[in-house]
C-alpha cells in the first residue's frame, strides 16, 4: 500500500479503475445480481426449530448408503496418502511400486473394471433420480431495455447490437 500512495495511484487512478471494473461488470451480466436478489427473496424460510426432512429407510438402509459413501473419499486420501509416503520413505515407497510392477496386467484390468462400474453406476443412479431443474422466474430473465435508466446496468449499444433497440 506503500508503493501504490508514493506513486500517486491511491489518489484517482485505482478508484477510477474500480469504477471501469464496475462499469465492465454491469454491461456483461446486468441483471445477474437482480436475479441473484429475486431468487434469495423467493427462498422458502424455515419455521423456527424445524428439523429437516427424516430419510425414509430403516437403519440397514442408512448402514448401506453409509458404506457406498465411503469409497470415494478413501480414494481422495489413499492418493494423498501415497504422495506423503513417498516424501517421508522414499525407499520403501520405490519397493512398493516395484511390487505394484509385478502385479499382471489381467489384474490391473479387472481393478479399473470394478472401479469404473462403481462410478458409472453412481452415476447412472443419478441421472435416473434427478429431478428437472425449476423454471427461471419472469423477473430473472426480463434484460433491460435500452431505454431504461442507466444507473441499473442497461447498456444501450449492447442493446442495439442485439437488436432490441
Amino acid at each position: 500500500m506503500g508503493l501504490i500512495s508514493g506513486l500517486g495511484l491511491g489518489r484517482g487512478a485505482v478508484p477510477a479503475l474500480g469504477g471501469v471494473s464496475r462499469e465492465i461488470a454491469r454491461s456483461i451480466a446486468p441483471d445477474l445480481a437482480r436475479g441473484l436478489a429475486d431468487a434469495v427473496q423467493n427462498l422458502p424460510v424455515p419455521e423456527p426449530g424445524a428439523l429437516p426432512p427424516a430419510r425414509p429407510g430403516s437403519g440397514y438402509d442408512r448402514l448401506i448408503d453409509a458404506l457406498n459413501r465411503l469409497p470415494r473419499p478413501f480414494m481422495a486420501f489413499g492418493a494423498q496418502a501415497l504422495v506423503l509416503y513417498a516424501l517421508l520413505d522414499p525407499a520403501g515407497f520405490a519397493r512398493r511400486m516395484e511390487g505394484l510392477d509385478a502385479m499382471p496386467e489381467a489384474l490391473w484390468w479387472l481393478l479399473g473394471a470394478v472401479i469404473t462400474a462403481y462410478f458409472g453406476a453412481r452415476e447412472a443412479h443419478h441421472l435416473r433420480n434427478r429431478t428437472p431443474p425449476a423454471a427461471p422466474s419472469a423477473t430473472a430473465s426480463a434484460a433491460p431495455k435500452a431505454g431504461d435508466d442507466l444507473s441499473d446496468g442497461a447498456n444501450p449499444a449492447l442493446e442495439d447490437w442485439r437488436g432490441n433497440g
